[in-house]
């Protein structure tokens, strides 16, 4: 998951977003819930930008 939230903005396309808020789903669930590290990442996933422009503006 590191090298995913380390990508620059502009690599970060919607296939990428949308998996990256299945995992942050699937750490709320179950035994994992409570866990510091599954906690510590879903706050990140969460700080993940939801969308982008497909293409820069100009």
């Amino acid at each position: 998951m590191r090298p995913v939230l380390d990508l620059p903005i502009s690599h970060r396309n919607n296939g990428i977003v949308v998996s990256a808020q299945r995992v942050r789903q699937e750490l709320e669930r179950g035994p994992v819930h409570s866990a510091m590290v599954a906690r510590d990442l879903r706050a990140e996933i969460e700080a993940f930008p939801a969308s982008r422009p497909a293409l820069p503006q100009g």
